[in-house]
């Protein structure tokens, strides 16, 4: 078991596979994509059993909202999730800052390799050890060593991304604070724009939400989100009241 104190909002949390996938690019929202695409070194440490689940049994998931991560994105997700160590950086991003959540990352030890999110992050054993759920504790068949190889990787979903909202403050249509969730490739950027007006860059928070104020958000707005590797995509969002929050809007695409 990990000393898995975590930070701040960091934590452990669980659960049983990216988007239902079984490691080979089927996915359980019922499409299948391409093959794979890795980011950054391949890492080597140990997976302990967090826990890591959903419903925070122990520890917040750093990269929920307050009330926890909405029921469709943990159906959309599966339950094989994941923490990291503050210490993981990719290409700029760091885990420590909440920028590598709702990355996926695959792993491979005992013979088995899964594929899971990463939906929190905090003190580790060491800068390579993950955290993990109970389904892939089992998966990986743990009895037999803890020792495992990891690297992050195209998420394996073919569904659109989920724009999901911090609904704390929603009657304030001054202010959001928005999750892009179920990326295929992980996110650098978000920028909002009102009409025509130019896009402005929203500032990323530690539990992996954007956020952007001071503007009159009531009447719809649009998102531009990037990945890692520079592709961009655009989508028109609603009045901010309009809609629940934690439902969120769906995207017309996503990331090859």
């Amino acid at each position: 078991m990990s000393a898995a104190a975590l930070l701040g909002l960091a934590s452990c949390g669980g659960g049983d596979g990216a988007g239902g996938s079984d490691g080979g690019g089927n996915t359980g929202d019922g499409g299948s994509v391409g093959a794979p695409r890795y980011f950054g070194a391949a890492h080597s440490g140990n997976f302990w059993l967090g826990p890591v689940d959903y419903t925070e049994t122990q520890w917040h998931n750093a990269c929920a909202p307050t009330n926890k991560y909405p029921a469709q994105i943990r159906t959309l997700y599966g339950d094989h999730i994941m923490g990291l160590a503050n210490e993981v950086v990719l290409q700029g991003l760091t885990a420590s800052q909440g920028q590598l959540c709702d990355v996926c990352a695959e792993l491979s030890a005992n013979g088995q390799t899964v594929i899971a999110r990463v939906v929190t992050y905090g003190q580790e054993t060491g800068p390579n050890d993950i955290d993990v759920s109970a389904s892939i504790d089992t998966a990986l068949t743990a009895s037999a060593g803890r020792t495992l190889t990891w690297r992050f990787i195209t998420c394996p979903t073919s569904s659109p991304l989920r724009y999901t909202f911090d609904g704390r403050q929603w009657s304030n249509t001054y202010f959001f604070r928005v999750w892009v969730r179920n990326a295929r490739v992980p996110v650098t950027k978000l920028e909002f724009r009102i009409g025509t007006a130019a896009w402005a860059a929203a500032d990323r928070q530690n539990d992996g939400a954007f956020q952007a104020s001071s503007q009159d958000f009531s009447r719809g707005f649009s998102l531009r989100v990037t990945s890692l590797d520079g592709t961009t995509i655009e989508d028109s969002i609603p009045g901010l009241n309009t809609f629940d929050p934690d439902v969120g809007v769906i995207s017309h695409g996503n990331f090859e």
